[in-house]
């Protein structure tokens, strides 16, 4: 076993602003999020930590050593602090270039431990995955689980792919077991797989993808035991519909998992929709098919509008379904960032609505978006990322950025750039951990990722970590900790053209903070029963006209609410 010790610096810098993208060939007009009017404000982006030196993790030998499969390359533990990340380093072998290999952090990403090899032959592409239950590494749940495949070329050939499992058994000291190859994935030459973990069953998918053999297939394995036997593999879905990309997935509770890909369509071949199915017994059987978007398609006109095989993920939120897509005209073609989220319906009949996170905009610079990714917190809070070229700062690389849906609400909430560019650095295939951490006390929420620099071999770049820390909304934390009931407070007149008053029942100091739409904190107030607004911002100056958000703190609880100023 090979060990690295690396120590690095962590970076998580927030810049405002951004310019949006377009998608050819497809109405839109430029948009930052859909904001539903009178429910919460955006807290203040975090301030700037560390340096502007990204978290090296490795030096990758080509962009597709975490690229292309629908399963995650990254787990964070609920804890805040371990993280696992699989990937592939350069073999030696200009042609083979790929080996798997996994590394380790148990300081939020200062220092990473590095293992490997894990794969059993040099090979082309690995596409490799990695999940966990969210309580590793507790003592009775030590198990992060590794999915990869291995495309070996000769003589410039792709020959049949098998696909392999294995396992941790000693975090995070590199116990790892030998690789185990699934049963008849060589036979079915299957690339891309993903993993999930949940209740003692590990779900395993992987698919044909037309290199050696020519089915599209796509295949499920199964495991009760925590990866210690596995069956024989069986058919998911048939090709050629299910072209290249098996489904990224997600457990819910009690046996329920979620499935989405992108699926070719029977009259266009050439344009990939998201389509979904279910499980409701930990992958023994699923539903047929559906079109995520049912009969309410993101245009009137969809003839040209297509997903890519890999521009797609999802999450289970308290066993309710979210993804996040890119809508495009081609693969790395300028795109959209769609986020869907049932609206009616239940597990096996629910009904999707889209919403647009990043629109279109046919200025120049030439921008675009893509790499959608989501992650979710305990609180039920999501956060979708995605990469985009930003007007501000002005640079000719990508950038990462984050939207959030606060739990019990339906606005989308754009949060900016999350990633600095350091020494123009273009992040390439961002990549959310699926569970992000609460840690302080429950007052924020960290949101990993990696990305990297690399190009198509010879062309090498580095792998990096990066995090976020998002402050929780006001009210979330409280709730969370159990605070006593919210005191009763009336606001009035609301609407208002020249004041509002805020009263309480009674005569505690009150504390009332306002903020506008983008969580700018506007105005302080203090003092006891009542206090007024008057409009005007902690400079004096008078607000514009619209909706503003209020928060009433009393030493009983707290009250959130929506103004709206009419001048």
């Amino acid at each position: 076993m090979k060990r690295v010790v690396a120590g690095v610096i962590i970076v998580v810098i927030a810049v405002f602003g951004a310019n949006w993208v377009r998608a050819p060939k497809v109405s839109a007009v430029p948009i930052k999020g859909e904001y539903t009017p009178g429910l919460k404000p955006l807290p203040p982006p975090p301030t700037p930590k560390g340096t502007d030196v990204p978290v090296i993790i490795a030096s990758i030998p080509d962009l597709r050593m975490i690229a292309g499969s629908p399963g995650k390359n990254i787990v964070f533990a609920e804890d805040g602090q371990n993280i696992a990340v699989i990937y592939g380093l350069f073999s030696g072998d200009p042609d083979n270039i790929a080996q798997t290999y996994v590394s380790y952090s148990t300081d939020r990403g200062q220092n990473w431990i590095q293992y490997g090899p894990l794969s059993t032959f040099n090979a082309r592409r690995i596409y490799p995955g990695v999940d966990a239950e969210p309580n590793w590494p507790d003592p009775n749940d030590l198990r992060v689980h590794f999915a990869w495949h291995q495309a070996p070329r000769v003589s410039g050939s792709y020959v049949a792919s098998p696909t392999f499992y294995a396992k941790e058994v000693s975090y995070p000291d590199g116990l790892i077991t030998a690789a185990f190859e699934l049963p008849n994935s060589e036979d079915w030459d299957v690339w891309l797989p993903c993993i999930a973990v949940k209740d003692s069953f590990v779900i395993y998918t992987a698919s044909n993808n037309g290199t050696y053999l020519t089915t599209y297939d796509c295949y499920i394995w199964r495991s009760t035991d925590y990866g210690e036997t596995w069956d024989g593999g069986r058919l998911f879905f048939p090709g050629p519909l299910d072209w290249m990309a098996g489904p990224h997935f997600r457990f819910g509770s009690d046996g329920y998992i979620f499935f989405l890909w992108n699926r070719a369509l029977e009259t266009n071949p050439d344009l990939y929709w998201p389509y979904y199915c279910e499980s409701f017994d930990y992958g023994l059987t699923w539903t047929e098919p559906q079109l995520l978007w049912g009969s309410e398609p993101p245009y009137p006109d969809m003839s040209a509008v297509t997903g890519w095989w890999y521009m797609y993920d999802c999450e289970v939120v308290r066993d309710t379904p979210v993804v996040a897509i890119k809508f495009g005209t081609g693969n790395y073609d300028y795109g959209e960032i769609w986020a869907y989220r049932p609206v009616a319906g239940s597990p096996g009949s629910w009904v999707f609505r889209g919403t647009k996170l990043v629109g279109g905009d046919s200025t120049a610079p030439q921008t675009y978006a893509r790499f959608p990714t989501v992650a979710a917190d305990d609180y039920g809070n999501i956060f979708i990322g995605y990469q985009a070229i930003f007007e501000q700062p002005a640079d000719t690389g990508q950038d990462c950025g984050m939207f959030i849906r606060y739990a019990g609400d339906t606005t989308w909430y754009d949060y900016g750039m999350i990633t600095f560019n350091a020494a123009t650095l273009s992040e390439n295939h961002l990549e959310f951990a699926h569970n992000a951490p609460v840690i302080a006390g429950g007052d924020s929420t960290i949101v990993g990722m990696i990305y990297h620099n690399a190009e198509t071999y010879p062309t090498s770049g580095n792998l990096y970590f990066d995090y976020v820390v998002v402050p929780s909304f006001p009210g979330i934390a409280e709730a969370k900790r159990e605070k006593l009931s919210n005191p009763s407070v009336t606001v009035a007149p609301n609407p208002f053209h020249n004041r509002v008053k805020f009263t309480v029942t009674n005569s505690e100091p009150i504390k009332v903070l306002i903020y506008d739409v983008a969580g700018k904190l506007v105005r302080q107030l203090r003092g006891t029963t009542n206090l007024t607004w008057d409009g005007r911002n902690d400079d004096g100056a008078l607000v514009n006209s619209g909706v503003y958000f209020y928060k009433v703190l009393i030493n009983s609880g707290s009250v959130s609410g929506r103004l709206t100023f009419a001048r």
